[in-house]
């Protein structure tokens, strides 16, 4: 007999299944990323306090089947989890939909997570209390690369590791290098390159060493660092994010 787990949890994803059950896709602190199977989710206020919507932040409770790939869930409920509460803002669900889009694609079943839960937490409890800002969508991008294996670079050349003059006014980032790459370095490279500005340069080296719950105080880096993200994690995602284009309605 299978025996009962649990783990804090959030959900990425879910879709009905039958009239009343409820499939449902988690980042778990300690079991890492999960599918499972949840009978009754759509009627049973007694097993699951907190319906398995996108963004719920529980503690579930659930059970392995021998021959199944998803885990049956018996109970999710709030225990002392602290709620994300994005539903009064439509920038928070856009920003909130992207990050845990993001955190799907970069995480795997099972596989150890509890970075990647933390990072999801803290990133969706400061855009609740802070709302949406493009500092914070940057410090979540480069915290969860970081916890992915990619560390960016913007502080030295990924080429000579030279730091760039103190009077340079432009950089190019280079995905294929993971980081900016100095003038001298650039010439004779044929990759693809994204130009970044001095500001963008500083404020990305600064967001890169920052926890995700001080980035909403803090610069955020322009649009162009914006697109040299955005082409780094096209060469690392096997796909499209949805959530992208509803989220450059509001950022």
């Amino acid at each position: 007999m299978p025996v009962e787990e649990c783990s804090p949890a959030i959900v990425l994803r879910t879709r009905d299944y039958s009239e009343s059950d409820r499939i449902v896709t988690l980042l778990t602190l300690y079991a890492g990323k999960l599918g499972g199977i949840a009978k009754g989710a759509k009627q049973s206020r007694r097993r699951f306090e907190r319906k398995l919507e996108v963004f719920s932040h529980v503690m579930v409770y659930f059970k392995r089947r021998p021959h199944g790939e998803l885990v049956f869930i018996t109970r999710a409920e709030a225990g002392d989890l602290p709620p994300f509460d994005l539903t009064d803002d439509l920038g928070k669900i856009a920003i909130g939909s992207y990050m845990v889009e993001l955190a799907d694609a970069l995480s795997r079943e099972e596989a150890e997570s509890a970075g990647a839960y933390r990072i999801l937490a803290a990133s969706l409890g400061a855009v609740a209390r802070h709302g949406a800002s493009r500092a914070l969508r940057q410090a979540f991008e480069l915290n969860l690369l970081r916890w992915a294996g990619y560390q960016l670079e913007f502080q030295r050349c990924q080429i000579c590791a030279r730091a760039p003059a103190e009077n340079a006014t432009s950089f190019v980032f280079i995905p294929s290098h993971g980081g900016i790459v100095c003038q001298h370095c650039r010439a004779g490279q044929t990759d693809t390159f994204v130009g970044l500005s001095a500001p963008s340069v500083a404020a990305l080296a600064q967001l890169n060493s920052m926890p995700v719950e001080a980035a909403s105080g803090a610069q955020g880096a322009g649009r162009d660092a914006e697109a040299a993200l955005a082409r780094f994690m096209a060469t690392i995602l096997d796909r499209k994010l949805r959530s992208v284009d509803f989220l450059h309605r509001f950022m």
